[in-house]
């Protein structure tokens, strides 16, 4: 991918995650109940490894750290994701540097080593099992 392509995508999906947690931030703190916006939970009626991300930024941003843990482990990545990267790319852009793209370079590199990918699959299919074992309240 090149770098402009990367960091329109990267720029684009930050500031939309944004606006998106913002949306959720006040919809939630309105009222307690969950709104599903998860095809695959809709479709099969289980949740996917990603459901309860939006919840646990939520609660990460209440600071409720435990119960952020809990909603899904992936939340703390994600709310790292969405807060730092468009400000990254930003800072690239202004100071003409590629450090971001240099840093998604290395990582896609890191990523392709077998052991690396299996043990990330392997940890995405443990909060699957998770979302599930909350979803059947064996959690």
């Amino acid at each position: 991918m090149t770098r402009k392509n990367l960091y329109f995508l990267a720029l684009f999906l930050g500031l939309a995650g944004q606006i998106w947690i913002v949306y959720s931030y006040i919809k939630l703190g309105k009222q307690e109940e969950a709104f599903n916006t998860c095809i695959f939970n809709r479709v099969t009626g289980l949740p996917c490894p990603s459901c309860g991300t939006v919840h646990s930024i939520v609660s990460i941003l209440h600071g409720e750290f435990r119960k952020a843990l809990n909603e899904n482990p992936l939340g703390f990545a994600s709310f790292l994701m969405v807060a730092v990267i468009p400000y990254w790319i930003l800072a690239d852009l202004v100071f003409r540097k590629d450090s971001f793209y240099r840093f998604y370079s290395s990582f896609e590199k890191f990523l392709k080593n077998k052991w690396v990918f299996s043990c990330f699959l392997f940890l995405i299919f443990v909060v699957w099992l998770h979302n599930i074992g909350q979803f059947l309240h064996w959690i």
